[in-house]
């Protein structure tokens, strides 16, 4: 694996878990979450599923914000 694919993967994964803990502080269900993130079912499922190829940072992003988390980005040289 490349490198900018592996810190991809790096990048979605932290994404994805910090999602997965929006929604849980929440108490969401996942239909509750579904429902909150104007997203379906099936596609919330995945997520919490942790099927992460099926999505993208800025998808992630969007979801984060839904929750009222904010997300910060750093470039390091």
């Amino acid at each position: 694996m490349a490198i900018a694919e592996a810190e991809t993967l790096q990048i979605r994964t932290a994404l994805m878990l910090s999602l997965q803990q929006a929604i849980a502080q929440h108490g969401w269900t996942p239909e509750e979450a579904a429902k909150a993130l104007k997203q379906t079912l099936p596609r919330m499922q995945n997520l919490m599923n942790g099927e992460i190829s099926r999505f993208s940072i800025e998808q992630l992003i969007q979801l984060l914000a839904m929750t009222g988390r904010a997300v910060q980005v750093a470039v390091v040289e």
